[in-house]
């Protein structure tokens, strides 16, 4: 197997998931700014209940390291404001967001889940948006507000559900990985994880996540966005480049 070299400074193995080199490219690096716009702030004391927001459509990013962009892509084309979204609008964002991430150069693999969430801002798809820092605020948004976007740490005993379709953060890590939380189940005690390996990867595209490992991974860094006011589209055309002609 080819091993894979971040940009963040991890290494780790192409491993295979359905067939196909999984490249793991969520690159994770606090912004302490974030701070300022969390979460918290927005979310009131109604009680934590079992929801799930539907994302109809199923992306796979192949061997492509362009996990955030197809994060985003799922969390546009999700309730409660379901935006067409498909393959070419997942590596739009990617593309996009690596010019404006926190790295230097194009020249790498992955990108952050704020670069992500900036680009869709700036294409007027979200107005605002802001961070979750606990599992109670994921929690709580999921609820009420809608889906998040994750970018994690991303262990071996993730690259496949056991069988009963939860992953586990276990084994050796392997990189990190951009995936749509897309809902809760309070009697299961765990998140519902819409993945971006097409709906052949285990339940359908989809795993559940429990919620002690959840926060675990948020105390590691992970990234956790949660958009407050969606827009419908659509997804604006992309620009022609300007042709400059000399003579």
């Amino acid at each position: 197997m080819n091993t894979v070299h971040l940009r963040n400074g991890g290494i780790t193995k192409a491993l295979i998931a359905a067939g196909v080199p999984r490249v793991l490219d969520w690159c994770g690096e606090f912004d302490p700014r974030s701070r300022a716009w969390r979460a918290e702030a927005l979310l009131d004391d109604r009680p934590i209940e079992s929801r799930m927001w539907e994302c109809k459509v199923f992306l796979d990013q192949g061997s492509e390291g362009a996990c955030v962009g197809f994060g985003w892509a799922h969390e546009l084309a999700a309730e409660p404001a379901m935006v067409t979204a498909g393959e070419r609008e997942a590596f739009r964002i990617y593309r996009a967001a690596q010019k404006i991430d926190q790295w230097p150069g194009e020249n790498y693999s992955g990108t952050s889940v704020l670069a992500g969430a900036k680009i869709v801002q700036d294409w007027g798809l979200v107005t605002e948006y802001r961070w979750c820092f606990d599992v109670e605020e994921v929690l709580r948004a999921l609820s009420h507000m809608g889906p998040v976007v994750l970018g994690v740490n991303w262990y071996r005993g993730m690259f496949e559900p056991d069988h009963n379709g939860f992953i586990h953060p276990i084994g050796a890590r392997t990189g990190g990985h951009c995936i749509l939380a897309m809902g809760l189940h309070t009697g299961l005690r765990a998140v519902r994880l819409h993945n971006s390996w097409g709906r052949a990867w285990g339940d359908e595209g989809r795993c559940w996540i429990k919620f002690e490992d959840l926060e675990r991974l948020i105390e590691e860094g992970a990234e956790v966005c949660l958009p407050v006011q969606r827009g419908t589209g659509p997804i604006p055309a992309e620009r022609k480049r300007r042709r400059w002609w000399f003579w």
